[in-house]
Protein backbone atom coordinates (compact mmCIF):
# COMPACT_ATOMS: atom_id res chain seq x y z
CA UNK A 1 0.00 0.00 0.00
CA UNK A 2 1.46 3.39 -0.94
CA UNK A 3 2.04 5.69 2.04
CA UNK A 4 -0.43 8.27 0.77
CA UNK A 5 -3.29 5.77 1.05
CA UNK A 6 -2.90 5.92 4.84
CA UNK A 7 -3.74 9.64 4.86
CA UNK A 8 -7.48 9.77 5.57
CA UNK A 9 -8.29 12.85 7.69
CA UNK A 10 -8.04 15.64 5.12
CA UNK A 11 -9.73 18.20 7.38
CA UNK A 12 -6.65 18.73 9.52
CA UNK A 13 -4.73 19.71 6.40
CA UNK A 14 -7.31 22.26 5.21
CA UNK A 15 -5.37 25.30 6.45
CA UNK A 16 -1.97 23.96 5.36
CA UNK A 17 -1.91 25.76 2.03
CA UNK A 18 0.68 28.03 0.44
CA UNK A 19 -1.51 31.14 0.64
CA UNK A 20 -2.05 30.91 4.41
CA UNK A 21 0.15 33.66 5.87
CA UNK A 22 -1.04 32.81 9.39
CA UNK A 23 1.07 29.62 9.47
CA UNK A 24 4.01 30.10 11.83
CA UNK A 25 5.69 26.73 12.41
CA UNK A 26 8.35 26.25 15.03
CA UNK A 27 10.96 25.16 12.51
CA UNK A 28 13.09 22.29 13.77
CA UNK A 29 15.53 20.26 11.68
CA UNK A 30 13.77 17.27 10.12
CA UNK A 31 15.04 13.70 9.98
CA UNK A 32 15.26 13.40 6.21
CA UNK A 33 16.03 9.69 6.13
CA UNK A 34 13.19 8.61 8.43
CA UNK A 35 10.64 10.81 6.66
CA UNK A 36 11.68 9.67 3.19
CA UNK A 37 11.70 6.00 4.19
CA UNK A 38 8.23 6.30 5.76
CA UNK A 39 6.84 8.00 2.66
CA UNK A 40 5.93 11.29 4.39
CA UNK A 41 7.25 13.09 1.31
CA UNK A 42 8.87 12.53 -2.08
CA UNK A 43 11.38 14.58 -4.03
CA UNK A 44 10.19 14.86 -7.61
CA UNK A 45 10.97 16.65 -10.83
CA UNK A 46 9.83 20.28 -10.67
CA UNK A 47 6.08 20.55 -10.91
CA UNK A 48 4.69 22.73 -13.70
CA UNK A 49 1.07 23.55 -14.53
CA UNK A 50 -0.61 20.16 -15.04
CA UNK A 51 2.48 17.99 -14.80
CA UNK A 52 6.20 18.06 -14.20
CA UNK A 53 9.28 19.19 -16.07
CA UNK A 54 10.97 16.10 -17.55
CA UNK A 55 14.42 17.66 -17.10
CA UNK A 56 15.71 16.61 -13.64
CA UNK A 57 18.21 19.48 -13.69
CA UNK A 58 15.49 22.11 -13.97
CA UNK A 59 14.67 21.88 -10.28
CA UNK A 60 12.63 19.79 -7.88
CA UNK A 61 9.41 19.69 -5.93
CA UNK A 62 8.81 18.32 -2.45
CA UNK A 63 5.51 16.43 -2.50
CA UNK A 64 3.98 15.47 0.86
CA UNK A 65 2.07 12.23 1.30
CA UNK A 66 -0.97 14.46 1.79
CA UNK A 67 -0.42 16.00 -1.68
CA UNK A 68 -0.43 12.54 -3.24
CA UNK A 69 -3.46 11.50 -1.16
CA UNK A 70 -5.67 14.34 -2.39
CA UNK A 71 -4.63 14.49 -6.01
CA UNK A 72 -3.71 12.04 -8.70
CA UNK A 73 -1.70 14.74 -10.49
CA UNK A 74 1.32 14.65 -8.18
CA UNK A 75 1.27 10.86 -8.00
CA UNK A 76 2.34 10.85 -11.67
CA UNK A 77 5.33 13.12 -11.05
CA UNK A 78 8.60 11.31 -11.49
CA UNK A 79 10.98 11.06 -8.52
CA UNK A 80 14.15 13.14 -8.86
CA UNK A 81 17.07 11.41 -7.13
CA UNK A 82 19.44 14.13 -8.38
CA UNK A 83 17.85 16.56 -5.90
CA UNK A 84 18.00 14.33 -2.80
CA UNK A 85 21.20 15.85 -1.42
CA UNK A 86 19.87 19.40 -1.77
CA UNK A 87 16.63 18.49 0.00
CA UNK A 88 18.49 16.51 2.69
CA UNK A 89 20.57 19.60 3.45
CA UNK A 90 17.49 21.82 3.49
CA UNK A 91 15.60 19.51 5.87
CA UNK A 92 18.48 19.01 8.28
CA UNK A 93 20.23 22.40 8.29
CA UNK A 94 17.88 24.96 6.75
CA UNK A 95 14.29 23.93 7.53
CA UNK A 96 13.20 27.59 7.36
CA UNK A 97 13.78 27.35 3.59
CA UNK A 98 10.78 25.00 3.42
CA UNK A 99 7.45 26.76 2.94
CA UNK A 100 5.43 26.79 6.16
CA UNK A 101 2.55 24.88 4.59
CA UNK A 102 4.85 22.21 3.15
CA UNK A 103 6.80 21.82 6.40
CA UNK A 104 3.56 21.29 8.35
CA UNK A 105 2.11 18.96 5.68
CA UNK A 106 5.19 16.75 5.98
CA UNK A 107 4.96 16.65 9.77
CA UNK A 108 1.23 15.84 9.72
CA UNK A 109 1.78 13.22 7.01
CA UNK A 110 4.51 11.63 9.13
CA UNK A 111 2.22 11.51 12.16
CA UNK A 112 -0.55 9.95 10.06
CA UNK A 113 1.97 7.31 9.00
CA UNK A 114 2.68 6.47 12.65
CA UNK A 115 5.93 8.37 13.21
CA UNK A 116 6.59 10.02 16.55
CA UNK A 117 8.42 13.29 17.15
CA UNK A 118 11.64 11.40 17.88
CA UNK A 119 11.41 9.92 14.36
CA UNK A 120 10.33 13.14 12.63
CA UNK A 121 12.87 15.59 14.01
CA UNK A 122 16.65 15.43 14.17
CA UNK A 123 18.05 14.55 17.60
CA UNK A 124 19.10 17.59 19.55
CA UNK A 125 22.64 17.13 20.82
CA UNK A 126 22.78 20.38 22.76
CA UNK A 127 20.15 19.57 25.37
CA UNK A 128 21.46 19.46 28.91
CA UNK A 129 19.30 17.48 31.29
CA UNK A 130 19.15 18.78 34.84
CA UNK A 131 20.53 16.50 37.56
CA UNK A 132 17.01 15.99 38.91
CA UNK A 133 15.50 15.32 35.47
CA UNK A 134 12.74 12.75 35.30
CA UNK A 135 10.67 11.69 32.32
CA UNK A 136 8.22 14.44 31.55
CA UNK A 137 10.28 16.98 33.46
CA UNK A 138 11.56 20.27 32.14
CA UNK A 139 14.74 20.54 30.13
CA UNK A 140 16.89 23.57 29.56
CA UNK A 141 18.57 24.26 26.22
CA UNK A 142 22.13 25.48 26.52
Amino acid sequence: MPAYEKIKDFEKYAALVSGNKALKPEYRPLNFENLLKAGAFRVTHRGVDDGYDPDPDSGFSVVSAYNDAVGEGTRKWKDNPKALDVVRDMFTTRPTDIGAHKYLQIIESAKDLGLKDRDIFMPVDNVKLPDNYRKGGRVKLI
